[in-house]
């Protein structure tokens, strides 16, 4: 799943908005309206990989997202009407897509290879088998930064 700003403003840049949008996530994440597998703020657009519990559906969970984020910033940013939606089909990987999300903003250069990004959040990390191969600081090896382009041409998300 991904959201963006309305416009592509990059609001989620600020700590405010990138904190209230985890903590949103994380408060859906506890309410078990569903379970967050991963998620990652970008400066204009937010990736989401969840699943769905037996109350809400995407559209919804995701309108509470914006809702609560909308309010804890004051009113003062707006989302982009619609959503990016792929649902994973049986011959994919969730650790591809966690992999994708978690290298976004490294690949975008929004972050150093030994530096963390702090709004990326798996509440269960050990679930991916890549997280082995992080340092220590949780930083991605610096050659899976410069991978080519073609090595996520199998993932579907809409940015």
């Amino acid at each position: 799943m991904t959201f963006v700003t309305q416009h592509r403003e990059p609001w989620l840049c600020a700590i405010q908005s990138a904190g209230a949008v985890l903590s949103a996530l994380r408060a859906w994440h506890e309410e078990k309206d569903g379970a967050l597998i991963a998620a990652t703020v970008m400066p204009d657009h937010v990736h989401v990989i969840f699943t769905l519990g037996a109350r809400l559906s995407a559209g919804q969970c995701v309108g509470r997202w914006k809702s609560d984020v909308r309010r804890a910033c004051a009113y003062q940013h707006n989302w982009l009407r619609d959503f990016f939606e792929h649902r994973l089909r049986a011959d994919e990987l969730v650790e591809d897509y966690a992999l994708y999300v978690f290298l976004n903003p490294y690949r975008a250069r929004l972050v150093g290879a030994n530096e963390t990004w702090p709004w990326w959040w798996a509440p269960q990390l050990q679930f991916f088998r890549f997280s082995e191969m992080l340092s220590p600081a949780g930083t991605p090896p610096p050659e899976w930064i410069d991978w080519p382009d073609d090595r996520f041409t199998h993932i579907s998300i809409g940015e």
